[in-house]
């Protein structure tokens, strides 16, 4: 095992030097990325959002509302959709290399995880250029962060496992990924849909993640028992199942790929 996670953390860095191999400003896009989205966002929707959003009061309220949201959705979304065709992508690798298909699965984890602590460290200094308070209750991030990842990790699985049998799913979860977005309070607020429609929340597991990550940001408010419950039953829940399924499934997945 110990080899196998060396190996998946191998595979990371290559991820990491190859993804903008070849163009002009390199790694320096690891960094440009997620300030662009933010900028762009930012730019859209604070016009037409900032006579709806006075919940702070700072003149970048819909900025700081929007940035934790943003960025945990970018790293939640890009962890099962590239995770969704790791099996095709991958598959040249597994019949050449003996290395358990999990291990390429955990380095795409290892990669989108470090990618989203250097999101939530730039965007803590946009919160500093913005004089918005930082506290000690954005520790509470890490754990959250955590159980997000390992979340998304485990769908990610349960939907490649699939996909190897049924190729519809390829092109089904990114359209079913792009309606979840519109379906989360992220670019808007809960209160917009909660009367008319809240079991869009209630059976929405994102959403508890984006609930606690807005409330941290703009409240500087810890996370309740409860929801810390949820987000816990959810994470472990399914990753057991993910592990049952990669378990008895991924024999009979080695000979089709």
């Amino acid at each position: 095992m110990k080899r196998n996670i060396i190996l998946a953390f191998d595979f990371a860095k290559r991820d990491f030097k190859q993804k903008y191999l070849g163009t002009g400003l390199g790694q320096l896009w690891y960094i440009l990325s997620p300030i662009i989205t933010i900028f762009i966002y930012t730019v859209i929707f604070s016009d037409f959002m900032k006579m709806k959003l006075s919940i702070i009061d700072n003149s970048y309220s819909y900025s700081i509302y929007l940035v934790p949201g943003i960025l945990a959705w970018t790293t939640f979304s890009t962890i099962i959709i590239r995770l969704n065709n790791s099996f095709e992508e991958k598959a040249g690798l597994i019949k050449k290399i003996n290395v358990p298909m999990f291990v390429f699965q955990l380095s795409i984890l290892i990669t989108e995880s470090s990618l989203f602590i250097l999101s939530i460290l730039l965007s803590l200094g946009f919160l500093l250029l913005v004089d918005h308070s930082i506290s000690m209750t954005f520790l509470w991030m890490l754990p959250v962060m955590l159980m997000q990842v390992i979340f998304a990790f485990s769908i990610g699985v349960i939907f490649s496992l699939f996909t190897v049998f049924f190729k519809d799913l390829k092109e089904a979860i990114p359209i079913i990924i792009q309606l979840w977005f519109w379906m989360s309070p992220i670019i808007y607020m809960k209160e917009m849909i909660a009367n008319k429609y809240p079991l869009i929340l209630v059976f929405n597991p994102f959403f508890y993640f984006v609930e606690i990550y807005q409330n941290i940001f703009v409240y500087s408010r810890a996370p309740s028992l409860e929801s810390l419950i949820i987000i816990a039953a959810m994470t472990s829940s399914s990753f057991i199942i993910a592990v049952y399924l990669y378990k008895k499934m991924i024999s009979t997945i080695k000979d089709i790929v």
